[in-house]
């Protein structure tokens, strides 16, 4: 007889194998292989555990003899005898898989084996302050890196044109006046002020009280008519242009001023290893074309903003407004399907090894795989179950227990991990999450009895950053209620500015400050200049110039009491009458009592050539 050797076997193994080509080799699978019946799925995991597993461990020379005969083998005593299985993991070459719904992704079912580090998770910056800003230790420092005197200068341009306009509707030209930098910086100060008061939603009656219920600071800073002209005239774009620039771009009023700020932010600081990609919402319910509807959101109806933020930091490093469909045009005609969305958000952490964070209107496996290829990022994000690449073994709930989770491991070129958990909760739900960055099974064990997997509790911690970066905004808002969506969106860049301001102040100095006080410190330094200008004004009622005396100082101005004049006889009284009084003459200074005293009264020139006046003297 023939003599065959090891190789010759598993070279018939390997072809019987290949010629199954799905999770419909239940029948030459191995326990230890996994089963891909949904009815079977009541494990804590979907993986081989051959170790310490008898059953299994016998059952695989009895699959193999179905498909070759091996008394031949046996009898010949020159080949070697075949052994049971006893890798702990499966050879390479003969490793089982799911297949998706679309029948073109295909997915392992067991954990690949231990490499080194993927360069995809080796980040070459830390997190950081740009070298240009690390030497800006003040909070109006820190503040002007994302408002600098360039950009202000184009916002005093842009409300002055609006300013002129509205000046025409006073009788006098000093009530609507034009503004400069220094009063728009006390502008934003008194909105940040009122924003740390909770008064962002103030009737301005209420600000400017007299009846002493109102800080002095915002009367002191400018009048409340002062208030409502800048409210109503700020403006971030030429206004003579704009009916041209909104034929190719609808956000075409705040466009210049938003990218601006943006580009500021890429610049200034260095994204740390974990980042969040997500949607922010500014409350807004007035006209505009591109307002969306987000109802998980606290405002509902607002501006939809898309934000990538530092997990850690919280530190708003890009920002990107949805318009919708643009207008037809060389440069704002750009898809806005949500693959598209995210790469052109990652911009400013491509190709560095980093981790990004996103929710399932965002996930997909071709958009993961592209990122991890091309981009050098890996991604973790919850996933729709109606995604064809799923396969769908992970989808059936059937006899699987709550608390028990299922992987898919990725089979080349696919790079994505896929993780199926059923909570421990009331009513059985199907949790998916995908992931470029892990490639193992591993359970939490912090988790305690919810046996959540890593990947889990991994999108858990890093998940938030965007909405913890909206609560911090929404808890001192400067936000006022407006019919003009420009206004409202730029009193979301204050808002994040103000946010980036203390991180990196933070970071400058080491002084951990709470969000209030740091608010509070900002907008008196915004104020103090103009307020000070303020002061030197000649006509300034007496009471409201020794408000900003001791707003600005700290010390209150002290009024010297008159001395009290000597009383003295009337010099031209006799003495029985004894007479005292403290007037005198202006002329040789006699002491004079109110008979000796001549009044000198003013009467206008008609008066005085009236007769019947004269005579009522």
């Amino acid at each position: 007889m023939t003599q065959v050797n090891d190789d010759d076997i598993q070279c018939w193994l390997e072809e019987n194998d290949h010629s199954e080509g799905n999770t419909s080799m239940q029948g030459n699978l191995t326990d230890t292989d996994g089963t891909t019946d949904c009815e079977n799925l009541g494990t804590q995991t979907e993986q081989s555990d051959d170790e310490g597993d008898d059953e299994s461990l016998q059952d695989t020379p009895q699959t193999v003899n179905e498909e070759i005969d091996l008394e031949p083998i046996q009898e010949a005593g020159s080949a070697q005898p075949l052994r049971t299985h006893e890798r702990k993991r499966p050879n390479s070459q003969v490793t089982a898989f799911y297949t998706s719904k679309d029948g073109l992704t295909k997915w392992n079912i067991h954990v690949p084996e231990k490499t080194k580090t993927r360069k995809q998770n080796i980040v070459q910056k830390l997190p950081s302050v740009v070298r240009e800003f690390r030497d800006y230790k003040t909070q109006i420092e820190c503040w002007k890196i994302f408002f600098p005197d360039h950009m202000l200068s184009e916002i005093v341009r842009f409300t002055n044109q609006q300013l002129g306009v509205m000046r025409q509707n006073y009788a006098r030209d000093r009530d609507c006046l034009d503004t400069d930098i220094i009063e728009i910086k006390a502008f934003f100060g008194l909105m940040y002020l009122i924003g740390v008061k909770k008064g962002n939603h103030l009737n301005t009656e209420e600000l400017w009280a007299t009846d002493g219920t109102a800080p002095d600071i915002y009367v002191a800073t400018m009048s409340k008519r002062r208030f409502h002209n800048l409210v109503q005239a700020i403006r971030f774009d030429d206004k003579n242009t704009r009916a041209q620039r909104k034929l190719t771009d609808k956000a075409a009023p705040m466009r210049e001023i938003f990218e601006q700020f943006v580009s500021l932010c890429k610049i200034s600081y260095n994204v740390g290893e974990l980042a969040t990609i997500d949607e922010m919402l500014e409350g807004f319910r007035g006209r505009c074309k591109f307002r969306q509807y987000i109802p998980n959101k606290p405002a509902k109806y607002g501006i939809k903003i898309y934000a990538l933020v530092d997990a850690k930091t919280f530190f708003t490093s890009n920002m990107e407004i949805y318009t919708g469909k643009q207008p037809q045009g060389p440069y704002f005609t750009i898809e806005n399907n949500a693959s598209s969305v995210v790469k052109r958000m990652i911009k400013p952490i491509d190709k560095s090894g980093r981790n990004v964070t996103i929710d399932n209107y965002f996930t997909s496996v071709p958009l993961l795989n592209d990122l991890y290829t091309n981009h050098r990022l890996t991604v973790v994000g919850t996933i729709r179950k109606n995604k064809k690449e799923l396969p769908q073994e992970l989808l059936c709930l059937k006899s699987r227990p709550k608390g028990s989770s299922m992987f898919a491991f990725p089979r080349p070129p696919n790079k994505c991990t896929i993780v199926s958990y059923i909570p421990d909760k009331k009513t059985k739900k199907n949790v998916l999450l995908a992931s470029t960055m892990h490639l193992d099974d591993e359970i939490d064990p912090d988790s305690g009895d919810a046996q959540k997997p890593t990947i889990i509790t991994f999108y858990n911690m890093t998940k938030g950053g965007v909405d913890v970066v909206d609560r911090l905004k929404s808890e001192y808002s400067v936000t006022r209620v407006s019919n003009r969506w420009p206004f409202t969106v730029f009193g979301g860049l204050l808002n994040v500015g103000a946010v980036n301001a203390q991180i990196i102040y933070k970071t400058n100095t080491g002084e951990l400050k709470q969000r209030r006080v740091f608010l509070t410190e900002l907008a008196k330094e915004l104020i103090k200049p103009h307020m000070t200008r303020r002061a030197s004004i000649q006509t300034l009622p007496t009471n409201l110039r020794e408000k900003i005396r001791y707003l600005t100082s700290g010390q209150r101005q002290i009024t010297p009491a008159r001395p009290q004049e000597e009383r003295a006889r009337c010099s031209y009284c006799p003495v029985r009458k004894n007479r005292f009084t403290t007037k005198t003459c202006s002329s040789c200074g006699r002491k004079l009592c109110g008979d000796h005293i001549k009044t000198t009264i003013y009467k206008c020139h008609p008066c005085d050539q009236d007769p019947a006046s004269s005579s009522d003297e």
